[in-house]
């Protein structure tokens, strides 16, 4: 697997985990634990989706800063990989 996939899948994994953490808070909103973990799995999900951006570009469209030219289209499609 490539490190662009590596990233990927660190970013989906992270991203899992958080959401299954909220679920879990939404019945149990006082859990220490539960909120220590969402919260590391918050700021890991945030890491990896910084690291990736910056080596491959943004992530989704809603990571773009663009005003001038909208650069979201410039690199490959995953088709073209």
């Amino acid at each position: 697997m490539t490190e662009k996939g590596k990233l990927l899948t660190e970013i989906q994994s992270q991203r899992f985990a958080m959401d299954d953490a909220a679920l879990f808070l939404d019945t149990h909103p006082e859990c220490p634990n539960a909120l220590k973990y969402h919260e590391e799995r918050r700021a890991d999900f945030q890491k990896a989706v910084k690291t990736y951006q910056e080596k491959y570009g943004p992530l989704t469209a809603q990571n773009t800063d663009d005003t001038e030219y909208w650069s979201w289209v410039t690199g490959p499609w995953p088709w073209e990989v």
